[in-house]
């Protein structure tokens, strides 16, 4: 079945605001913290975790090939954002743990996030709109889970 030019708008315009509030964000993300946003996806995907997850799902969590991820959370932990341990009952199994210092630099994210989130996205969209927006932006989600390892790059 062939989309429909609506159906194809749509799309577009997904795409670009999404492409659009992702860079908002990355750039002021790396000019106010330091962090880029998969980094602040990862400190915040550990948080939401009571701050230790293994890595398979962690990848997921914050849309990461495998391999992605593991060189990210390499990085953070060389930056003594996360440290990587692995489990004494299956050594294949390697967890990433939030540290203190990346507890602080999630913290300080916040404020650019909020920031962003307002600005760029929340002042421009009604409460009503806002919410049939998550409502919709949900149930595609939802219509599409397990499509396997991302790919986007990292």
């Amino acid at each position: 079945m062939a989309a429909t030019e609506d159906q194809l708008a749509a799309w577009r315009a997904l795409y670009r605001a999404d492409s659009l509030l992702f860079a908002h964000l990355n750039n002021q993300l790396r000019a106010n913290v330091g962090l880029t946003y998969f980094e602040r996806e990862v400190l915040a995907a550990l948080d939401r975790f009571d701050g230790r997850l293994r890595m398979a799902p962690l990848a997921d969590e914050v849309m990461l090939s495998r391999s992605g991820a593991t060189r990210l959370v390499g990085k953070m932990e060389k930056d003594g954002w996360v440290v990587r341990t692995t489990s004494a009952a299956d050594r294949r199994a390697t967890w990433a743990e939030l540290t203190p210092a990346g507890r602080d630099r999630l913290a300080a994210a916040r404020p650019v996030v909020d920031a962003v989130v307002s600005t760029y996205f929340a002042d421009h969209i009604g409460a009503t709109d806002l919410r049939r927006t998550a409502d919709a932006l949900r149930r595609l989600a939802d219509a599409n889970p397990g499509i396997g390892e991302f790919e986007c790059g990292l």
